[in-house]
């Protein structure tokens, strides 16, 4: 009899702990709250919701499903959202500064003006995401899969790129400056007017990609392929240079 309380009793302690953290995912869902800071709401769905404007700062998200929802100018910094679907969201001037996205999903989703400075994206899966103007400074996108990003005039200033891969991605006007960039790549990227003051880029292929009046002042490139590259009015020369194959295809020493 008493072990059949206290299974009754984790029964009931269970269903208390999940009504806790669907109680303020359901008044966020229905529009009766617009901050949620530092809840816990991993796992829950949030598909096709209308969360322009919402704080959750400091919120655990992980594998909770945002897909299609209206996250317009939301503050999600410092979230813990790991693996979570942000998939076709309207991100829009939303902010994401210090979050936690390892291995989220942003397919197709809008992020123009959004600021992920100093987030982790490791892994994460941003094809064909729109980040025009986005900020991520700081920003580590080791290992990311960026293929064919809209990310016109963003700022990736010190950002991590180890095998990152933005092939096809619209980088015109972005900003690496100071970035770190090793085995990535950017094969058939539009990159005219980007700048890469300072940066570190190693071993990685911007094969038939636009580098058109790109800046390289300061910056270190070793090991790269520019093997049909458009590079008219690149200063190399402004640049430490070292093994890269250049867009003539003549190996560079």
């Amino acid at each position: 009899m008493m072990g059949k309380i206290r299974v009754a009793g984790m029964v009931l302690g269970m269903l208390g702990a999940f009504g806790a953290a669907a109680a303020p995912a359901d008044d966020l869902i229905a529009g009766l709250r617009k901050e949620c800071r530092g809840c816990d709401l991993a796992g829950i769905s949030f598909k096709k919701a209308n969360l322009a404007g919402v704080d959750l700062t400091g919120a655990n998200l992980t594998d909770a499903s945002f897909h299609r929802a209206n996250l317009r100018g939301a503050i999600l910094d410092g979230v813990t959202a790991i693996g979570t679907n942000f998939n076709l969201i309207d991100g829009t001037l939303a902010s994401f500064k210090g979050a936690d996205l390892t291995r989220s999903m942003m397919y197709g989703a809008q992020l123009s003006g959004a600021d992920m400075t100093g987030a982790n994206l490791t892994e994460a899966r941003l094809q064909t995401a729109r980040l025009t103007s986005a900020k991520l400074k700081d920003a580590v996108l080791d290992r990311t899969l960026a293929r064919d990003v809209v990310a016109n005039n963003a700022d990736f200033s010190g950002g991590s790129f180890h095998q990152t891969n933005l092939t096809g991605a619209h980088l015109g006007r972005s900003v690496f400056d100071g970035a770190i960039i090793k085995y990535a790549g950017f094969v058939h990227a539009e990159l005219s007017r980007a700048s890469f003051i300072g940066a570190s880029i190693s071993l990685s292929d911007f094969y038939g990609s636009d580098l058109r009046r790109a800046r390289v002042t300061g910056a270190t490139l070793t090991g790269n392929r520019f093997a049909n590259a458009a590079t008219a009015e690149v200063d190399f020369d402004q640049a430490t240079m070292s093994e890269n194959f250049m867009a003539d295809g003549r190996l560079q020493k």
